[in-house]
């Protein structure tokens, strides 16, 4: 997640990040622990549409304050397809 999305904040590419949140939207993960993933990612897709930097990085930082710990904790090693 991390080199395609972070490449295209930094470059303000911002059809690759609508592309990048879109995609995150489905590696939601299926446990109950993780209820707001998918709904952050496709906010944060919809924000790059409208071109708000300030929006997408609010829904990764939205993102990675409720779910980054927990997440390295269970899912860190998980493949994505």
């Amino acid at each position: 997640m991390q080199n395609n999305s972070a490449k295209a904040v930094r470059s303000g590419n911002f059809e690759t990040l609508a592309e990048t949140l879109d995609t995150i939207a489905t590696f939601a993960p299926s446990s109950p622990a993780y209820p707001n993933w998918a709904s952050i990612a496709r906010d944060g897709a919809t924000a790059a549409r409208a071109a708000s930097m300030q929006g997408v990085t609010a829904a990764c930082r939205g993102c990675h304050s409720q779910y980054k710990t927990l997440y390295k904790a269970q899912l860190r090693a998980r493949t994505l397809p």
